[in-house]
Parts: structure tokens; sequence; C-alpha cells
């Protein structure tokens, strides 16, 4: 019995050392109470923003298969939307993501299908919308 109880607490240890290890290189995404329009009309996609609201996945459900922009928020640094493929977040649930692969990135080499890609110097952000066009000359805007 004193032998299983240290087995458990070994495991329980190095459960939460692994736990406090990876928790410093993920970021968490939330959804975001908010709305997705393309070309001025609401469409049932939806958005995520991570903990500190540096970053905001915008996904829009408007043709047969998501497309998810990547959005930084960040007012002090360059304005940027990145196309994220094939990859789109789950529509209700908080979602982690590792700092060494992030899935808007493309550093793996393979290539990446765009569907339709954002035109990022037609990036505008307010203080509470994001808005961009796209290759296809789509208004894509979100806000909360």
């Amino acid at each position: 019995m004193r032998t299983l109880r240290r087995a458990l607490g070994a495991v329980v240890f190095l459960a939460l050392v692994l736990f406090a290890i990876s928790a410093s290189h993920v970021r968490w995404y939330f959804r975001v109470n908010g709305e997705v329009l393309v070309n001025g009309r609401t469409t049932p996609g939806y958005l995520h923003a991570n903990t500190k609201k540096t970053l905001l996945m915008l996904t829009r459900t408007d043709d047969p298969a998501p497309e998810t922009y990547l959005v930084s928020l960040e007012r002090e640094t360059k304005a940027k939307v990145l196309d994220c493929g094939e990859f789109h977040p789950p529509r209700f649930l908080p979602f982690p993501v590792g700092h060494l692969n992030p899935p808007c990135s493309f550093f793996d080499g393979e290539p990446v299908k765009f569907q339709d890609p954002p035109v990022s110097t037609t990036l505008t952000m307010g203080r509470d919308y994001v808005e961009f066009s796209t290759a296809s000359g789509k208004k894509i805007r979100g806000q909360w």
C-alpha cells in the first residue's frame, strides 16, 4: 500500500511538472462574443482571441469550407492579417496553441491551400472591430 501511494504521488508530481512546463509555451484562445460580416452581410462566422487580446482569429463560414484569418491587434506593431490555410478553430471551445508551431504559420515547408487570401494593406481597426479585403474583393469585418 505504501509503495502504491509513492508511485501515485510520483506520477501526480511528474504530471504537474509537465503541465507547468507546457503551460509556459502555450497560448489559449477563447470564443469572443461578436459577429463576422462579409460584404456587409452577417454570416454564421465566429471569433476567438488569445488571453492577452493581442491576436484575433476570425473564421468566416460563408463558403462551403470555413476560412480563418489571424489578425494582430497590437497597435504598437504594424498591423497584420494572415490566412490560416486549411486550419480553423473549433466553433465553441477554447483551444491551446503552442509557440513552436502555431497554426497560422507555415514553417514546416508543406504547400498551403488558401481559398481567399487577405490583402494586408487594407486592414483597418477600431476599438471594437477589424476590417480587411480579400484577393477576391470581399470585405471581411469582425466586430465585438
